[in-house]
């Protein structure tokens, strides 16, 4: 197994875990249950690892790279919703306040 993906926290490992087994890699997280120990031990050696096999490595680390550099933020802009006049942001397709369509 290669490590290819060290993590801040242990969501962020799954997550990308889970990425990659959608792409049919399969992959491993390990130290995930090693927070309580930082400190006693360089934090570095408990933070979340996921690891793959060598052969899906490469494809595994571009992967890992698209994820960290994909931009999550909403196309469009905020909206103003015409019936109750409440501000609704671009990810918004009904207003969080009357349930109006956008407009």
């Amino acid at each position: 197994m290669k490590k290819i993906y060290t993590a801040d926290s242990a969501a962020m490992a799954w997550h990308i875990r889970n990425v990659l087994e959608q792409h049919d890699i399969y992959a491993e997280v390990k130290n995930e249950k090693l927070a309580s120990i930082a400190g006693e031990t360089p934090i570095t050696e408990t933070m979340p690892e996921v690891w793959v096999k060598p052969l899906f490595a490469k494809r595994a680390e571009q992967i890992v790279q698209e994820v960290l550099n994909s931009d999550d933020s909403p196309e469009g802009e905020d909206w103003i919703c015409m019936t109750c006049g409440e501000e609704n942001t671009a990810s918004f397709d009904i207003c969080w306040n009357c349930q109006d369509p956008a407009n």
